[in-house]
Order: structure tokens, then sequence, then C-alpha cells
């Protein structure tokens, strides 16, 4: 059941220097991962305390929510701990570690909140190091609506290291500057994740005020001089400009306000989860009608107005039916457009935005596994792996003309791309720019690590016995600048020269990654999990390469 969708869960570990009184704050969210997620990220934070003493390192989790939120959680938590120690103390033998890690399984399948980050908290408790009591303190906003729960792990209940622990969490909010807006917590760095690779346009008068604000290539706006509010979703409109923009445009045409009489506060966060439904929508194996829109459409709506946004009531001035008509030729548009179709007028703009809220995605995809329970199991399942198979398409690629190879290359990458979970080939042989695109795939996964890869991903292959040069990398460059998409997949069977290497660093550099795979990349694998595996080794190889160019300019 989708419940308390809007609190957020985050993981901190605060590392103290003694001698200079120091306290230095990391962390991860539930709006940058899932909880399934969690346990990978807290033992890469703990790899990145290094030689720190373990007294000089706290971990806490932080609920963020209403009060009522906050004492249903506390409830929560209280519970499952007590029926843990109940069944210590009744049964000997009793393997709490294999009960807690079941739990924490099942507990993934039911799309709870509070009941996953409750499992996952017990299972911190009890099940790694040692078993210690939770110490606890609450921290109430500035508006006296959010409200904090911290729960620090490995102290005892007489430790002085509490006062810190209060310490490192009051400098993460200072940094984060947590807000309910509507019924969701924001945080900082979430909306500022939108302005990743994006050029500042120029600045511009607030016709709402006497400061500035910023226009951040996409229609973004940053405000000047207001602090940590600066970013705050908000896109350019006819209040700013007198004009009326494709935004001002956009929302007449997907605002339900008009046609159901909802007016959802504040809008920006409503829309951002309407594309995440559009796109999940779009993505979606279904051949929708006016009408199956409308029933997953309301069922939408009816969850927005009772997890995520403040909804008032509003007289409508159009008929659904009108409504419905636009939508769906909306989605018609989407599809086309993720099948790199030259012809579709649509903002690239919107790709970047699903990159960065892939996160919602579970919620929608459990909110229309109601209305489509079959279409979203096989969004999960994937085209069956045989080694001698794959090895044969490798050994036929070497074969016949060139125009011959290039197409048994491209079956190669279809091959691979195909039995990757999360992944959707969705076009071939593309002309975007007059230049062709080989192939293209679509994300349609919940899993964070190929959702580094943005939701439109593009595929270039060459099957040549020389390696790729720079204008190959340029070319695609240009093509992914047109379209809008932050990933290529360059299949090239001997790999690129140096200066094309080189070029492949700056475009990284500006949040545009080219991703090569060479024959002898495909020659190592021999079982299909092992795709996914070589991608991200690729991703994360490359972001490393460009740390360690950053690290040098000091």
């Amino acid at each position: 059941m989708l419940e308390n969708i809007g609190a957020l869960l985050t993981y901190l570990i605060a590392v103290k220097d003694d001698k200079t009184g120091h306290i230095e704050v990391k962390g991860i969210n539930s709006l940058q991962c899932l909880l399934k997620d969690f346990p990978r990220h807290i033992e890469a934070l703990k790899k990145e305390t290094g030689e720190a003493k373990s007294e000089d390192i706290l971990e806490i989790y932080c609920i963020l929510g209403t009060n009522q939120q906050i004492e249903v959680f506390i409830r929560q938590i209280r519970k499952i701990q007590y029926q843990v120690f109940n069944h210590i103390l009744s049964d000997s033998d009793f393997d709490y570690k294999a009960y807690i890690l079941h739990k924490l399984v099942e507990k993934k399948q039911k799309y709870n909140l509070f009941a996953q980050a409750a499992w996952l908290i017990t299972y911190h408790t009890f099940c790694l190091e040692h078993l210690y009591s939770l110490q606890q303190f609450r921290l109430i906003g500035q508006d006296g609506k959010l409200e904090v729960y911290c729960l620090g792990m490995g102290l005892e209940y007489e430790d002085s290291r509490l006062l810190w622990m209060q310490s490192a969490a009051e400098i993460w909010i200072e940094r984060e500057a947590p807000r309910i807006s509507g019924r969701q917590v924001i945080i900082n760095s979430f909306w500022l994740g939108d302005l990743k690779g994006r050029r500042i346009i120029g600045a511009l008068p607030q016709n709402d005020g006497d400061g500035y604000f910023l226009l951040v290539e996409g229609g973004k706006k940053i405000r000047l001089n207001v602090g940590s509010t600066a970013y705050m979703n908000e896109q350019i409109g006819y209040k700013d400009i007198n004009l009326f923009s494709i935004n001002d445009i956009n929302i007449i045409l997907s605002n339900p306000v008009y046609s159901f009489g909802l007016l959802f506060q504040p809008y920006e966060i409503f829309e951002d989860w309407q594309k995440i439904f559009q796109y999940a929508i779009a993505v979606l194996d279904v051949k929708w009608t006016i009408k199956t829109l409308q029933e997953v459409y309301e069922a939408f709506l009816d969850f927005m107005g009772k997890q995520i946004c403040e909804c008032i009531e509003a007289p409508p001035m159009l008929t659904k039916e009108i409504f419905f008509d636009v939508y769906l030729k909306r989605i018609v548009d989407m599809r086309e457009y993720l099948c790199c179709k030259e012809e579709t007028v649509l903002s690239n703009d919107w790709l970047r935005m699903i990159g960065n809220r892939f996160i919602y995605l579970s919620n929608i995809y459990t909110l229309l596994e109601k209305y489509n329970p079959k279409e979203i199991r096989e969004m999960n399942r994937t085209k069956t792996f045989k080694l001698t198979d794959f090895r044969q398409l490798l050994y036929e690629s070497e074969k016949g003309t060139a125009y011959q190879k290039g197409i048994i290359w491209e079956e190669v990458a279809a091959y691979m791309l195909e039995r990757i979970v999360g992944l959707k080939v969705n076009g071939r042989r593309l002309r975007v720019a007059r230049q062709e695109i080989d192939l293209c795939c679509i994300n349609i996964s919940v899993e964070e690590e190929l959702w580094n890869f943005g939701a439109l991903i593009l595929v270039e292959c060459k099957n040549w016995n020389r390696k790729a040069d720079v204008r190959v990398i340029r070319s695609i460059g240009q093509i992914m600048y047109i379209k809008g998409t932050t990933t290529t997949f360059l299949f090239s069977k001997r790999g690129v020269t140096s200066e094309a290497e080189a070029e492949i660093i700056q475009l990284a550099l500006r949040g545009v990654h080219v991703l090569c795979i060479t024959k002898n990349d495909l020659l190592s694998i021999s079982k299909k999990e092992e795709f996914k595996e070589l991608l991200s080794r690729k991703w994360y190889e490359l972001e490393q390469s460009i740390e360690n160019d950053l690290g040098l300019l000091g």
C-alpha cells in the first residue's frame, strides 16, 4: 500500500575530529535511492571514513515529516523492536538475524515507506556489529510543520556523544533546508540536481520583487539573494516576460484544475509527479484509450491529493473529454520522442527532468499495477541468454561485406541490451538531424545504477578494424545535445583513439557520457547479469576519470 510517501528517510554518517571539534557529515536519503539500496550506500559511506576510530563515528537515521507521520513511525519501530525482543526472550534458539532479513525482503515488496524503514533500522540495530539501544531526539522545523526524528546507532544509554549527534543532524538540516511542500518533504540537493549540466542563459529582473533571477537552460529560474531557497523548481512564464511561454501552454493543457476542478498545490511538485506518471504511461506496452487513460489518471489524482499535495476544489471550465483527448495526444508525442522520431515537437528538458525524478517511478508503477498487472510484470522480463548464440553472433560479425558486418554488429548490441532488466530497445536505424542512430533504448527500471544512464539512451555501432576517432565522438555529442540525452553506448570493436578518449572526458565534464564497449569486453561475458555489470563499470570508470581531472584543479 502506498502510504506516507511524502515523508523522508535519511541516513547520516558523521565523523568528528577530536583535535579541532570539526564534524564532517555525509548521507543518503530516500529521494536519492530506494530503501533496498540503502545497505550498499551505507557500506560505501563507511569505507570513506578511512582510518577514523569507531568512537569518532556516528551513524544516524532521521525520519522527516509531519507530527502525525512521525508518531506513526515511532509506533511502527517500537512495535517491531518489541516483537524481535520478545522472540529472543521466549526462544533461546531464535535466529533473529535470519528473521529480520526475511522481514526486510518481505517489506520491500509492500511499498510502505515506514514499514520498510523500520525494518531497515531494526536490521542495522540488531545485525551489524553490536546490539545497542537507540538514542533518539526530535527537532522541529522553523515553520512548525516539519519534525525530524533522529535515531543514533551504536550508542549506549549514557553515551556522551549524544550532544554531537544532535550537532551532526543540525549541520545536515542547515545545509539541506528540509521543508514540507504540500505533503512532501523536499531538500535542497534533490531540487538542485535539476541544474546539473544546464547552461546559464542570462539574468532577468523579478516582476514580483526587487531582485533578479538567473534563467537557466530549460526555462528554470534561480532567484538571487534569497538564501537557501534560491531554487524552488520554478519555471519562467507569463508573469516574468509578459508573453505566453511553452511552459504556460503546457500548464493549461495538463493542469487538472481546468477539467476536474482540482487545484493541486504546490503545482511544481504536482507537475514533477505528473511527468513521471506520463513517462510510465508512455513506456508501458498498453494501447491506451480515453476510457482506460481516464481510469488510471483519476487514481493518480487521488494518490496525489492524499499523499503528496494539498488540493483545493474549484469550478471546472473544460470537459474531461477535451482534457483526455489532448492528454492522449501528449502520450503519443512522448512515445514518438522516445523512439527518436525527429519530427516530434517535445522539449528535451522533459528527459532531463525524468532522470532526476526516477525515484518516483516505483510508486507510479505500484499505482498502475492494479490496472495493468500483466504489463507491469512483463517490464521485468528479458529474453533468454545462451552463451553459444552470443558467441556465434560475435563470430558472424567478422564475416561478409562491410554492410553485413555492420548489421550483425548492431544485432550483437541489441542482443546484449535486450537482456538487461530495465532497458527496452525502442528503435533501430533512426534519423536525427540528417544523421543516423543505430539503436536507441529507454529506461523502464527503478534501479539507481541504470538511471545513471538517463531515460533515453542512444547506441552507436562501429564494426571497424580501426579505432573510432574523435570525429565519431563529436558527432555523437551533437546528436545527444539535439535529443537531450545524457548517455550513449558506443559499441566499437577496437575501442577509441587517445584523442577520442580525451573528447569523451570533455563531454563527461559537461554531464554527457559516452561509454565504449569493445569486442574484447563482449568476449569476457559468460552470463547475462554481466551485461549490466559491464555498463555500470564503464560508467563508474568514466566518473572516476572526471574526479581525478577535477582533483588536479585543486
